[in-house]
């Protein structure tokens, strides 16, 4: 016997223009997404709300950043793939059958190489549990980031199709990354099988963008190098660094793709109708765009006339670079997702190095305001005259009602700036900190401020 709300279903999908509002409208089917924290998976959450999802983040991290809360409707944090009990709570307390599941849980190819064991247990281990989870609230869609690295030497060079990947299921990737990656595919495969689940995969080429963080993986070498050119110009009057050190041949060409572009492509993946997806095992390659090391510090050059480079090769990103696809095809997100991609090289650079120069910008800004003796060093006296600058600005006289003392907020930004406990923080020092963190923040939630009132001559 059927129940009311499976023949709902079943009517509404013969008479789709009648629909009831819980079966047709996004804001009432929810999308998890597991990895929410990470620089795709933030981005993900952005463009999901975006378009009208309604969307829970989650990560293994205790507490999400701000930036998520604003944008998602819930966050739930220390979510750990490898933990099935925390997993299943989840589920039981945030998901349905209308959940669509985003699992973004993985390590980056050279962190696999470095730890397979740990790379296993939350890639495999984490899917299992993932599926094990949707399953108790009978949840049916699951989309999952493959990589690149699933393909070996055998696969095409150009032109490299998800099809082949499933067509050739015995092909060696060369790394534990491709094989994890491929063991995640035979899950979701079973999954489909077996439960009648609709797993959907994207295989994604290296991902650019204009973040201050990222993993270490062999196509991060780009980010590294868009991150060093604005520090070898002497725009801001502070030291400048040597030449990048590049860890991969620079004439062997690498599929990548602006983050902009992705998250087109993954919502297009997500949001299509099952029917019209023709690919095995809804795999789609996303594609971007190609090029070599030389051809991105030709570009960057335009930008950085001065920027220099060296070659000193990393064994194991080196290995998988020579490995991988020179180019995507884009068939196939075309015809079935009606996805393209925009940015090419020239824009990709200007948009990535725009956004670091406005971060050198605002940080050089902020250590000169520091640095009282304009000797490109600060210490920890500088750090204690802005420390109480900023405390006498906010009107307090003294340290009463459980306010932090000023001299334990110098301790604690002289513990994280001084890593090589010298007494000295340079430019190189700050710059790099300043990636992740901030000492406005710090100072101001230290002293429990409700407005910040910047010290004379501070951004």
């Amino acid at each position: 016997m059927l129940s009311s709300r499976s023949l709902t279903h079943r009517f509404c999908r013969m008479i789709p223009s009648i629909a009831p509002r819980y079966l047709s409208t996004k804001t009432n089917q929810s999308t998890l997404i597991i990895g929410a924290a990470g620089a795709v998976g933030k981005r993900l959450c952005a463009a999901l709300a975006k378009s009208g999802h309604r969307v829970i983040a989650t990560d293994r991290m205790e507490e999400l950043p701000d930036s998520l809360k604003k944008i998602v409707d819930t966050t739930v944090g220390s979510i750990d793939v490898t933990d099935p009990g925390r997993l299943r709570r989840l589920f039981r307390e945030h998901a349905d059958e209308n959940t669509t599941v985003w699992n973004l849980a993985a390590p980056l190819s050279v962190e696999t190489a470095m730890d397979p064991g740990v790379a296993e247990a939350v890639t495999i281990g984490g899917m299992t549990n993932v599926i094990e989870a949707m399953s108790q609230v009978g949840a049916r869609k699951i989309c999952f980031t493959d990589s690149i690295g699933s393909f070996g030497a055998e696969a095409p060079r150009s032109g490299a199709t998800a099809r082949w990947l499933t067509e050739n299921p015995t092909q060696d990737p060369g790394s534990d990354y491709g094989l994890q990656k491929r063991g995640c595919r035979e899950l979701m495969a079973k999954f489909a099988k077996e439960q009648g689940g609709d797993p959907r995969f994207a295989v994604l080429p290296g991902v650019l963008h204009s973040e201050p963080i990222w993993g270490n993986g062999t196509t991060e070498y780009a980010l590294d190098a868009l991150l060093a050119a604005p520090h070898q110009a002497t725009k801001h009057g502070l030291p400048t660094g040597d030449a990048f050190v590049c860890p991969v041949d620079p004439d062997v060409k690498l599929p990548m793709i602006f983050v902009d572009d992705l998250m087109r492509g993954l919502v297009a993946l997500q949001e299509a109708d099952e029917a019209g997806l023709n690919e095995p095992q809804n795999g789609y390659c996303i594609p971007g765009l190609s090029f070599t090391p030389n051809e991105l510090f030709a570009e960057i050059r335009k930008h950085h006339p001065g920027f220099g480079f060296r070659v000193e090769l990393d064994e194991n990103m080196n290995k998988f670079a020579n490995l991988w696809p020179d180019e995507l095809s884009s068939k196939e997100a075309k015809l079935d997702l009606g996805y393209e991609p925009k940015v090419g090289l020239t824009d990709m650079v200007a948009n990535v190095l725009f956004g670091h120069e406005t971060r050198n910008e605002l940080t050089a800004k902020a250590f000169k305001a520091m640095d009282i003796e304009q000797d490109g060093k600060l210490d920890r006296l500088e750090i204690e005259y802005y420390v109480k600058k900023y405390h006498l600005a906010t009107g307090r006289e003294d340290y009463s009602n459980g306010r932090v003392r000023a001299d334990a907020v110098v301790d604690k930004l002289m513990k994280e700036l001084d890593n090589d406990n010298d007494g000295i923080i340079d430019w190189f020092q700050f710059s790099e900190w300043n990636r992740n963190n901030s000492i406005e923040k710090i100072v101001k939630s230290s002293f429990n401020a409700p407005e910040y009132v910047a010290p004379s001559g501070e951004i």
